[in-house]
């Protein structure tokens, strides 16, 4: 029995089973199907090992998943009060609503209620809710106009009350003069009437829902003070006497309106990552038929589909050249400006520019299975989760709150009882505006989200803003070698076989030389692997023309090697480690051989069955042109570094030589996590370090065309260049000055300011414009995330804003 698959002899006009286009040169695998090219082929081979996703689930108890986009809501309590009320509806499984995405995240039973009801039972509370295959109400634009109008009727409002002030104070008043008072002030009743309707009710909204939560905020504070205000003027307005605030209480609601206006701004920049990536797939593709190409949309396709790319359009999809040649850019999402050459068997990426080639690609993924799909629903989630520093300034603020009303309450008192019930309304109201914890609630999350963005910019994804936090903590970093800090791919340099009497009993095929059968066995089973030694295996023995046959039984050992069973036999492909545990005898040739290749720096891998080591595969790899310049930046930032490695001992003694920093050789990967202490990263490939990955403070994993979404690592490096590393080291210490530097303020300002407020020294308009302005101080410092240089643009050295 041969182990390989063979070609179909056959030249009749046959039609591919994936694409269906005809071909006089096919291709078969091991059951007999018919292929037009070995992208083909291997793309039909991933389709069966992993099967397309879809993004609505559906399961036995009939439950869906939908994504309703919301609208109108002012603070969490907002999405506090959906998210209950959805919970609440009959029908609904989980509701999960984020205040930052604008966003309900449903789990429903199909069989009692469906989206539309839903949407309906948003909007009975008075939010805006629009369904995935909706267009969104533009909420900005709403708003926008609103605070125009409102912004005239506050104007005119201020005019009118700044020239009654004035003739009280330039002693003006006469009895003539009186009735053309009389009917400005009933005009500033009439004008600030619609600045509490269009701008005033969402605030009061907010407010009732904060309340019902049992958590009243900022929005509950300023509905207590304006309305409040209101009411005194009206009150006064009828009686005839007393003081009118109506240009007070607008002048409040809209100065707190232009901040919910900044923060939508802040909130649109955060996204603009995600939105980016989503916006550069094309919606539609062309498709390669047998009769002739046809334009669908992307949403049509299916893997397996054949899909043209024509220079200057966009690949719609993820898949493997099938024909052409020519150069992509990549840069978004690697963020690397240096187009990179394709040819027929390589893969590309959905979002991606084809620059000047003409391609024909077999589809592997589309939508959200693409890998511009996964990353954008990793920063997605990225924005949903909350880290702990912004927990914590969560529960800060919440206190606040309470604190607030009871100091307004007792400013009240106090002035109350010194200078009258007019005299204490202001000063409260002066106290519950200067309180209110505006600045405190953006100081942690915009900047977080602004440098998430920059990662992404730069070829980083972050899984969550939590990693960001602790990468500016660690204080170790340990990184694994192979296709860490080694170029890949790696190369075979040598192949030594003990004996072709090993190849006995129908190991392999006779058409082919002893060192060429041992080598297809050796591929066959590697090929299941996804380690860099086995693709450079693979990749070798497809330069050699060798056929691959399907091993059975497959199993990774980690930082072993791998056994698997081929044509009845089970086979060991591994470290010297491996052979003796399995208790496998090495002949004395193999030994030596393999201590002459380790001589002289080659990385050697060991092929046994039957309880015989049979041969050896000699592979040599290449430090990384940037590795000793990264260790240096690391180094001059205060780390300490180390590599940890699975290699023998005497490899390690060699890279520690070459590295100048410590190298733990011989670990398995329960070795690998006890090395692992408080505040340290590890850098790994992502797939064999996962266990250390995930046991580190912050775990980072290079991506060489693997799954994203699969990895444990904290952050993904999407673009092949270790200066990431020590950029983004610099990226998370900024982030988190910043974000001290705007708690601090925020702290001091609400403590000199209520101090001031209580001692009556801030009139209302006057502490509005101080919250303003506390506001716009921190957005301004958060923004300022936005000028740290990104990678591309500082080089090889990494930089900080100052």
């Amino acid at each position: 029995m041969n182990l390989a698959t063979t070609a179909s002899p056959a030249k009749s006009l046959a039609t591919c089973s994936l694409c269906s286009l005809t071909t006089l040169h096919p291709l078969t695998n091991a059951r007999g199907d018919i292929f037009c090219c070995p992208s083909c082929k291997e793309v039909s081979a991933l389709l069966e090992e992993s099967p397309a996703t879809t993004t609505v689930i559906t399961n036995e108890a009939n439950t869906e998943n939908i994504t309703l986009s919301l609208g109108g809501m002012w603070c969490s309590s907002c999405a506090w009060l959906v998210s209950e009320q959805l919970k609440r509806t009959t029908g609904v499984v989980n509701a999960e609503v984020s205040f930052i995405q604008q966003q309900a995240n449903l789990t429903f039973d199909n069989a009692l209620t469906n989206p539309n009801k839903l949407k309906k039972r948003v909007r009975s509370l008075g939010y805006q809710a629009t369904l995935p295959d909706e267009t969104p109400h533009d909420e900005e634009e709403g708003f926008y106009t609103r605070l125009l109008i409102g912004g005239v009727m506050v104007l005119h409002d201020m005019i009118v009350g700044t020239g009654i002030y004035a003739r009280e104070l330039l002693g003006w008043v006469t009895p003539e003069s009186q009735p053309l008072v009389d009917f400005f002030q009933v005009m500033m009743l009439i004008t600030s009437i619609p600045v509490l309707i269009l701008l005033g009710l969402p605030i009061l909204r907010a407010g009732f829902a904060s309340l019902l939560r049992g958590q009243p905020n900022i929005h509950t504070l300023i509905t207590i003070g304006t309305f409040s205000a209101f009411g005194l003027s009206v009150r006064n307005l009828i009686a005839g006497h007393g003081g009118l605030y109506f240009d007070t209480a607008t002048m409040l609601i809209f100065l707190v309106s232009i901040g919910r206006w900044l923060e939508m701004q802040a909130h649109k920049s955060s996204n603009k990552a995600v939105m980016k990536l989503l916006e550069q797939i094309p919606d539609t593709a062309t498709i390669v038929t047998g009769e002739a190409d046809k334009t669908v949309s992307v949403a049509e396709l299916k893997p397996g589909m054949r899909v043209r790319v024509r220079p200057g359009e966009k690949f719609p999809v993820d898949g493997l050249i099938a024909i052409g040649e020519g150069d992509v850019d990549e840069s978004l999402l690697t963020g690397e400006p240096k187009p990179v050459t394709h040819r027929e068997g390589d893969a590309v990426k959905a979002g991606t520019i084809n620059l000047d080639g003409g391609f024909e690609v077999i589809t592997t993924a589309v939508g959200e299975s693409t890998t511009a799909g996964q990353i954008g629903r990793l920063l997605h989630e990225a924005l949903w989760a909350r880290s702990p520093l912004e927990r914590m300034v969560d529960k800060l603020s919440a206190w606040m709150t309470p604190i607030a009303l009871a100091l307004a309450a007792i400013a009240f008192l106090i002035w109350n009882y010194v200078s009258g019930l007019e005299t204490g309304l202001l000063v409260a109201l002066s106290v519950l505006l200067i309180a209110c914890p505006c600045a405190l609630g953006l100081a942690t999350p915009l900047t977080l989200w602004l440098s998430l963005e920059r990662a992404a910019e730069s070829g980083a994804i972050l899984r969550s803003t939590a990693a960001l936090e602790r990468l500016a903590k660690v204080e170790k970093v340990f990184f694994d070698k192979t296709g860490t800090l080694t170029q890949l791919p790696m190369k075979v340099h040598g192949i030594f076989l003990e004996s072709a009497s090993k190849l006995a009993d129908g190991q392999g095929s006779r058409s082919l030389t002893p060192e060429s059968t041992f080598l297809q066995i050796i591929a066959s089973i590697e090929n299941e692997s996804e380690h860099p030694l086995a693709k450079a295996i693979v990749d070798y023995a497809k330069s050699q023309e060798i056929k691959l046959s399907k091993a059975e039984s497959f199993k990774a050992l980690p930082a072993l090697g791998v056994k698997a069973e081929l044509n009845g036999k089970q086979i060991l492909i591994g470290s010297a480690r491996l052979m003796s545990n399995e208790n496998f005898e090495t002949p004395e040739n193999i030994r030596q051989q393999a201590e002459t290749w380790k001589e002289t720096g080659l990385l050697v891998v060991y092929i046994g069955w039957d309880g015989y080591v049979v041969g050896l595969v000699g592979l040599g790899e290449t430090i990384r042109a940037e590795a000793k310049d990264v260790v240096h930046q690391l180094q001059s930032r205060g780390l300490e570094l180390g590599v940890l490695t699975g290699d023998e001992s005497s490899a390690g003694a060699r890279w520690q030589k070459t590295l100048g920093i410590p190298v733990k050789a011989a670990l398995s990967p329960d070795e690998k996590m006890n090395h692992l202490s408080q505040n340290a990263a590890m850098v790994g490939d992502g797939i064999n370090d996962g266990p250390a990955l995930a046991a580190a403070t912050v775990g980072l994993a290079m991506n060489h065309g693997t799954d994203v979404a699969r990895t444990a690592a904290d952050i993904v490096l999407m673009r092949d260049d270790l200066n990431v590393i020590p950029w983004l080291i610099d990226l998370s210490r900024e982030s988190m000055r910043r974000v001290r530097q705007n708690l601090g303020w925020a702290v001091i300002y609400n403590v000199i300011g209520v101090a001031l407020a209580m001692a009556g020294l801030l009139q209302p308009v006057f502490s509005a414009f101080a919250m303003i302005a506390s506001s716009i101080f921190v957005t301004t410092n958060a923004m300022k995330m936005n000028q740290f240089p990104l990678l591309d643009v500082i080089g090889n050295n990494s930089a900080g804003v100052k």
